[in-house]
């Protein structure tokens, strides 16, 4: 047998090789010495830049942090403006620490007014006479055109005592960009900066010199191998700060490549390039042999069966190979062709078919289609089930695919062998993602009975949740003998699922239990909504207690997922509207933070506890926001009191603004401003809605008449009272009265 693609092979790695090794050799000993050279320059360069970059960064921000403090805090133009109680000194004093606490490098910060020539710093208070850094405050006091950083200087408190050390200053008028009146000024440490520079500029290439605006060296590294910096060394000048950074390379390190090339490295490299020809000679002769194998074979099959139409070899020994396997394929593939459905896409099949309900039961397909995937011929009784995995949301989020799949076959294999072991036989599959179908079916030595279903699947549900750390709920439909009743046993075993939210995950949900519930009259609680709503508006403590009994009445009523999202969706529209009852100051913090988390719902809530959890701690955010903004206008006492007053007044027919106002000594005008601003609404219409909340509850708790309800409500008339009620209910007394008889 001639080997053409073997010298094929060889003859098209092997020129390749050996061109390519030649040109990077030709190319790289031209150009390495003198790439390297300026890698070495590059690498000085970056080094410098990089820790100037670094270092300016934390200055830049001791900057911010002064002119944010400057423009945001009101201490300072209090300070200003001559305000020099004791109490106010220390505030300012610890303001001024709370500035030198932001970062470990600041070593002091004060503030010298001009009008009196007092120095307040973030340790003690003096006059200026007394203050040890009085030059450098009487040069910087309307010096606007130096770097904002000053050259080194020593620092100390007073005048009679040592420096404190070397510092380097930023000074900042006060207002901003007004010098003249007053003066903050930040010292950072030299010592702290040094060893910073000592600690992140150490190298065992370059070295760093750093000097300030006036020359005078701020940081030098070097040791023995220094060599002193050159003309040729780089050199950076800050504009921000003045500094000169300057970098240097180390002696000897750009003679590294030519001592390369000289070593016996440099000489076993050529030897490799021998070596690596042997083995691409070596390695083709391999990768030849499966070809000269599958030759040898094909050659065999073709003279065994010389009667059949026999491929002569050709020249090329791939096409060759490729004919006889097409013919090959061919065959295969017609026969593949006679077999397309799988007895595993048979039995999905048959089960959507079944449990559908779609088309008449034929029981001598059945049987045979039984017999086939391996459930015998037929059976006595049977129970059809749906298990679910919780929180599935959270589970393909934290699994991957691969794993998400493990966990299902782990599912399939727990109920198999459970199944097995009970005595019954089971037929499953995944109707989705997310939820399977279980046909239990007794076996041929004792029937199968609900009980014994139940505690098979809550042996298998304990399992899971110990071994696999994983949870599923399963619904289980009624029992069932004729094929018949698959599709309706399936439907409520499909409803008894939909009862998770009420009831629970990781858990097997009966269909006798979604029998026996009695669910209450929703709108007993429904009416509890448009209350909760304005409650929570209108920033009474009770709401909390409320929605928290609202979801506890709803869990009682067992109700399904389709019906719980209903009563969350006009649960929702209540609290819209509510909110937009609100000033328009207060709005944007609903609109564009809470009102998306209640419309949009997380898929991973799958419960009622889950779901009151959620609603109660956004609601809570949203008010603690919401009295935040309240305090920072100011208004927050008389608004209280306002309150407390309406509350327990609402049963004076004379309640009114004028009655308020003379109760605060403030202007009705003004009382009327602050009211609509908190409340969103005028006093008339809230001190009705109090009345009105305060009517439906004496109305579902009491049988005391309209006219004293009306009494005890600030109603002198019935009447008045009827038309009212109606007007904010949108029902009488009495037939809002029946609703709850």
């Amino acid at each position: 047998m001639r080997k053409n693609w073997f010298r094929r092979l060889l003859l098209a790695y092997l020129p390749v090789l050996v061109l390519i090794v030649c040109l990077f050799a030709f190319v790289g000993i031209v150009q390495l010495n003198d790439l390297a050279q300026k890698e070495a320059e590059r690498s000085t360069r970056i080094y410098v830049q990089n820790l100037q970059n670094t270092l300016e960064m934390s200055l830049r921000s001791t900057e911010r942090m002064m002119l944010e403090t400057i423009s945001r805090n009101p201490t300072l133009t209090s300070f200003v403006a001559m305000e020099s109680d004791p109490e106010f000194t220390i505030e300012l004093s610890q303001l001024l620490q709370s500035m030198v606490n932001t970062h470990s490098w600041i070593h002091s910060a004060y503030i010298y007014r001009a009008g009196d020539d007092v120095i307040v710093s973030n340790l003690t208070k003096l006059p200026l006479a007394s203050f040890g850094d009085r030059e450098f405050i009487q040069s910087h006091l309307s010096d606007t055109g130096r770097h904002p950083w000053s050259t080194t200087r020593a620092y100390r408190t007073l005048s009679h005592t040592e420096s404190e050390g070397a510092v380097i200053s930023m000074t900042k008028g006060v207002p901003i960009n007004i010098y003249g009146r007053a003066l903050l000024v930040v010292n950072v440490s030299l010592s702290e900066l040094q060893n910073f520079l000592r600690q992140y500029g150490k190298s065992d290439m370059n070295f760093l010199r750093v000097s300030d605006s006036g020359g005078k060296t701020l940081y030098e590294g070097n040791d023995a191998s220094f060599g002193g910096f050159g003309e040729q060394d780089f050199r950076l000048l800050s504009e921000y700060t003045g500094w000169t950074y300057q970098g240097g390379l180390k002696t000897g390190r750009t003679g590294m490549l030519l001592t390369y090339l000289a070593s016996p490295y440099f000489i076993l490299g050529f030897l490799a390039l021998a070596a690596a020809i042997a083995w691409v000679v070596y390695i083709t002769r391999r990768n030849y042999k499966p070809i000269e194998t599958m030759m040898s074979r094909i050659q065999r099959y073709n003279e065994r069966f010389a009667e059949s139409k026999a491929i002569e070899p050709s020249s090329d020994e791939l096409h060759y190979i490729e004919q006889t396997l097409s013919t090959i394929m061919e065959a295969s593939q017609a026969y593949e062709s006679r077999n397309q459905e799988n007895s595993e896409y048979r039995r999905l099949k048959l089960l959507q078919e079944l449990v559908s309900g779609e088309g008449s039961v034929d029981k001598d397909k059945w049987a045979q289609e039984l017999e086939t995937v391996g459930l015998g011929a037929g059976f006595g009784r049977a129970y059809v089930s749906l298990f679910e995995i919780d929180k599935y949301v959270d589970f393909i989020s934290k699994y991957s695919r691969k794993d998400q799949g493990l966990f299902k076959y782990a599912l399939k294999k727990v109920i198999a062998e459970t199944a097995n072991n009970k005595g019954f036989l089971v037929w499953q599959e995944w109707i989705n993602n997310h939820r399977m179908s279980v046909i239990a079916i007794d076996g041929p030595d004792a029937p199968l009975s609900e009980t014994d279903v139940l505690a098979a699947y809550d042996e298998i549900r304990l399992w899971l949740e110990q071994h696999l750390h994983l949870t599923v709920t399963a619904g289980l439909g009624p029992a069932l003998s004729r094929l018949e009743d698959i599709a309706a046993s399936y439907e409520t075993a499909e409803r008894a699922l939909d009862y998770k939210s009420a009831l629970g995950g990781n858990r097997v949900i009966s269909y006798r239990e979604i029998e026996l519930l009695r669910p209450d009259d929703l709108y007993v609680y429904l009416q509890y909504v448009p209350t909760i709503a304005q409650s929570f508006r209108f920033g009474n403590e009770d709401w909390k207690e409320q929605l928290t009994g609202l979801f506890a009445g709803l869990k009682s009523m067992m109700l399904p997922k389709e019906e719980i999202a209903d009563i969350l969706t006009y649960l929702n529209y209540y609290f819209h509207s509510e909110m937009k009852e609100l000033p328009s100051d207060y709005q944007p913090i609903w609109n564009d933070e809470f009102r998306s988390l209640l419309s949009e719902q997380d898929d991973t809530l799958e419960t009622l506890d889950e779901l009151a959890s959620f609603y109660i701690r956004t609601l809570s955010d949203f008010a603690e926001r919401l009295q935040e903004r309240k305090q920072q206008k100011g208004n927050q006492g008389v608004v209280h009191r306002m309150r407390s007053y309406i509350e327990q007044n609402f049963n004076n027919p004379d309640l009114s603004l004028q009655l308020l106002s003379d109760m605060l000594d403030m202007n009705p005008s003004t009382l009327s401003t602050i009211f609509k601003d908190e409340f969103g609404e005028k006093f008339v219409v809230y001190v009705s809605k109090v009345r009105m909340e305060h009517a439906k509850e004496l109305l579902r708790t009491t049988a005391l008449p309209i006219q004293d309800i009306s009494e005890q409500t600030g109603y002198q008339h019935q009447m008045s009272f009827i038309r009212a009620f109606k007007k904010n209910v949108g029902t009488t007394p009495g037939e809002y009265r029946k609703t709850y008889i």
